[in-house]
């Protein structure tokens, strides 16, 4: 009997201490918790970083470069491509961007285009919180796009932050 009761103190005492929201608690997905329209929605601010993965040679972006986007994020997630921009930081040209944010846990992958007709792009892949933080990267080029930035392809860590 001593047994089944500090088992069952101690199931009592690690489901009391779980605030997650994840129902798996941490297991699968690639979320980061329910969040709002409105918490996805707002202009965002990311601090680029290169990482290891690619050569990111030919006019990558600098270490510590800040890229701007606003996001109008709809009732199902889809980010307004109308509506929604980035801000080249090479040329101050602000630009259409695209995609998803999944409101169930915050995963987002966005595409940001070079221009019309361009066939160039980025991709912000990672995850929004409800306490207005990013967490991911940023590609160049996004799959299937040329880049935008570096002639070998480039990705950053891009940790961000809502205004």
């Amino acid at each position: 009997m001593r047994p089944i009761v500090l088992c069952l103190t101690c199931l009592v005492l690690t489901t009391s201490c779980e605030t997650s929201t994840d129902p798996f608690i941490g297991f699968g997905g690639s979320g980061g918790g329910i969040i709002t329209q409105a918490e996805a929605t707002g202009d965002w601010s990311f601090t680029l970083r290169k990482t290891t993965t690619l050569p990111c040679s030919g006019g990558s972006l600098a270490d510590g470069q800040v890229l701007t986007a606003h996001l109008d994020v709809l009732a199902d997630g889809s980010v307004n491509s109308t509506t929604s921009t980035w801000r080249n930081p090479s040329t101050n040209a602000v630009l259409p961007a695209s995609g998803t944010v999944r409101l169930s846990d915050g995963h987002t992958d966005v595409h940001l285009s070079a221009g019309s007709g361009s066939g160039a792009g980025l991709e912000l892949v990672g995850t929004i919180t409800s306490a207005g933080t990013f967490t991911g990267t940023l590609n160049d080029p996004d799959s299937g796009l040329l880049p935008v930035f570096s002639a070998g392809g480039c990705e950053y860590s891009a940790p961000g932050t809502k205004a």
